[in-house]
């Protein structure tokens, strides 16, 4: 087989995402919107106790600005047949903590989740040095990043939407970075290796749900992570448990099969 038909040859998938288990990690999903009618979904939400945060099971969801359930919706209209699990790490106001975005993804470890979608991160000037406050969660979040791969739990962040910035955890090597392609193919796919991340997915001018049951166009790195996640669905769904490496491997296959065609 020549480096051509090599590319070119089908990756092997589930295109539905049957039996795969998808975490968002967001503000929260809005299982009441139309879009998310027939999607199997379970929530949970991350609450403050004092100084410290824990898990908390949440059945009804919900979802106070729109962003989880919008990429909840784009996952569930790639992949209908998967499971979505809201992990509400947001509170009202839109905003993570730190140390609740690191709660929660230490919970999508534990529980060993087939993927998480993190269409968030920690934002840091690209020419400044790390700050003290930011030293620790950067860490730790790179630790966890690691103890992803060692679980087999496949992590797929979100890059930076302007230049000034690099964002963690989407600039790891250890999981999948997503950056936002201008395309109007929703389910194009194009490798784009550099310093904060290694593939790009549509993230402009996307349609999807916005509160109160209707649907908006939506624009950022938040929104090409889902479609990247629905990817991984797919190759998990046909051959679960590959270890991130195949994963990625797939993928630029998949990228370069459709740059080829």
């Amino acid at each position: 087989m020549n480096a051509v038909s090599a590319v070119l040859s089908p990756v092997n998938v589930r295109r539905d995402g049957f039996g795969v288990r998808i975490a968002v990690v967001d503000s929260g999903i809005d299982r009441t919107h139309p879009w998310l009618a027939r999607a199997t979904l379970e929530h949970v939400r991350i609450d403050r106790v004092g100084e410290s945060y824990r898990v908390t099971p949440n059945e009804v969801g919900g979802d106070a600005s729109g962003h989880g359930t919008a990429c909840a919706g784009i996952l569930h209209r790639m992949v209908p047949a998967a499971t979505i699990v809201d992990v509400r790490a947001l509170g009202e106001d839109g905003r993570c903590s730190r140390n609740a975005l690191l709660v929660a993804l230490r919970y999508c470890v534990s529980e060993r989740f087939d993927v998480v979608n993190m269409s968030l991160g920690i934002d840091v000037p690209r020419r400044a040095a790390l700050k003290a406050s930011d030293t620790m969660p950067v860490l730790s979040l790179y630790e966890l990043a690691d103890a992803a791969v060692t679980a087999g739990v496949i992590l797929v962040a979100a890059g930076p939407n302007i230049p000034e910035v690099r964002t963690y955890p989407g600039k790891f090597k250890s999981l999948v970075g997503v950056g936002r392609g201008n395309f109007t193919e929703m389910e194009r796919l194009e490798t784009a290796r550099c310093e904060d991340h290694e593939f790009l997915a549509p993230g402009t001018d996307v349609l999807a749900p916005a509160l109160g049951g209707g649907e908006r166009r939506w624009t950022g790195t938040s929104f090409a992570t889902p479609f990247v996640a629905a990817q991984i669905a797919r190759i998990l769904a046909a051959s679960p448990r590959l270890p991130i490496e195949s994963v990625k491997a797939a993928l630029h296959a998949i990228a370069a099969a459709g740059a080829l065609r």
